[in-house]
């Protein structure tokens, strides 16, 4: 099976799966689970496909720039700004999808206490929660623990969002830019850590697929838990509030 074919099978089940969940869940139902997944993945494919394209026409175009021993010209100068801006679309849009896959986890826990608590926070706060408590799903606080491409993407994103732009350069083959894996501005220190542009969001791609993957072999087999009563209230609640 090829790659693509692949990666659009491993989609595919997903999305069964989160539709699953809103089937069975009044609140998912009235949210769009369903068709926010299919949107915000679809914004990250688009955001992810421009990202990479855009720094390739940059790199071509700091070439050029190099063989005439100029100034920044017009056509560079707009490359460097598209790049960033998709760059940065890129991360918000993976961070968004992250969120929605966070609407869908509590629906597989049999706990009103652990939803209430935890699982009905963001995706970080619940990626966190497990593992610091691991007995509450082992295999999957196991793997959550060891998705360092989640750390490293989440706290450029924070950084770039909330405290400074995308800081772009240019390496021997490829736009590289600068990577922030902490939370705060701290990336003169160390030597500016810098990291291939196109290689660092392709492999941010790829991962997202084995995590998807994994999800689903893991939770596709278990009930959903639904308080529909309560879930009724809220939506009830939520309506009321936009009319």
């Amino acid at each position: 099976m090829g790659e693509d074919r692949r990666k659009k099978e491993i989609y595919d089940n997903f999305r069964t799966l989160v539709m699953k969940a809103e089937r069975e869940s009044p609140l998912l139902f009235n949210l769009g689970i369903g068709l926010s997944f299919s949107s915000k993945f679809r914004s990250l494919e688009i955001m992810q496909k421009i990202t990479l394209e855009k720094a390739g026409e940059l790199f071509e175009s700091s070439k050029e720039e190099k063989s005439k021993s100029s100034i920044f010209s017009e056509d560079l100068n707009r490359y460097f700004n598209e790049c960033i801006a998709f760059f940065e679309a890129y991360l918000n849009a993976f961070y968004s999808l992250l969120q929605i896959i966070g609407k869908v986890t509590p629906y597989f826990f049999d706990s009103d206490e652990l939803k209430k608590n935890v699982l009905d926070g963001d995706f970080g706060t619940q990626v966190t929660y497990f593992k610091e408590h691991p007995e509450t799903d082992y295999e999957y606080s196991n793997y959550l623990a060891n998705m360092s491409w989640y750390k490293e993407l989440i706290f450029n994103r924070h950084a770039i969002t909330h405290n400074a732009s995308a800081f772009l350069g240019f390496g021997k083959d490829e736009v590289v830019f600068i990577c922030m894996p902490k939370r705060r501005i701290d990336y003169f220190e160390n030597g500016k850590p810098s990291k291939k542009l196109i290689e660092y969001v392709s492999a941010n791609w790829n991962s997202l697929f084995g995590f998807l993957d994994f999800y689903v072999n893991h939770f596709s087999n278990r009930k959903i838990f639904v308080n529909k009563e309560k879930e009724m209230e809220t939506v009830q609640q939520l309506v009321s509030q936009n009319t």
